[in-house]
């Protein structure tokens, strides 16, 4: 199956790849050229396989990396309409905690990061009053 690329002569590079459809192909460039003043002249051309190709994936594995995708966009909203009602219940209890990365859970003011080895999803702040995660820190 013939796939497309978007290449920039201006930038000497394949900007974007693998369109199924020439038509696909030209509106990306269109849409590309159309970020630069003045306008750059990127354009179709037939893609070449190589080794930084994604994977082919099956109809059911796109679809499941699509749902992921919509969840993950769903929890990015969820998890920041937690934290700005957090704030504003803090704001409305005329509460000022003290620091850019305070907690909204305890009166930490600041986050105190774990060494680097220790640090990931999980990592919990270092005060001992506090311990509470970096998602709870604002």
């Amino acid at each position: 199956m013939t796939m497309w690329d978007v290449y920039c002569p201006e930038e000497d590079l394949v900007v974007i790849m693998l369109f199924p459809t020439k038509e696909a192909a030209t509106e990306a460039a269109a849409e590309h050229n159309s970020q630069f003043s003045p306008p750059h002249t990127a354009r179709w051309a037939v893609h070449t396989p190589g080794p930084e190709d994604p994977p082919l994936l099956s109809e059911a594995q796109r679809e499941a990396f699509q749902r992921n995708e919509s969840d993950f966009a769903e929890l990015e909203r969820h998890k920041r309409s937690v934290r700005e009602a957090a704030e504003a219940r803090l704001r409305e209890a005329d509460y000022d905690p003290g620091g850019p990365l305070f907690c909204y859970v305890c009166t930490c003011s600041q986050y105190l990061a774990p060494p680097d080895d220790e640090a990931g999803v999980d990592a919990r702040c270092e005060r001992d009053f506090c311990r509470h995660t970096w998602m709870q820190h604002a």
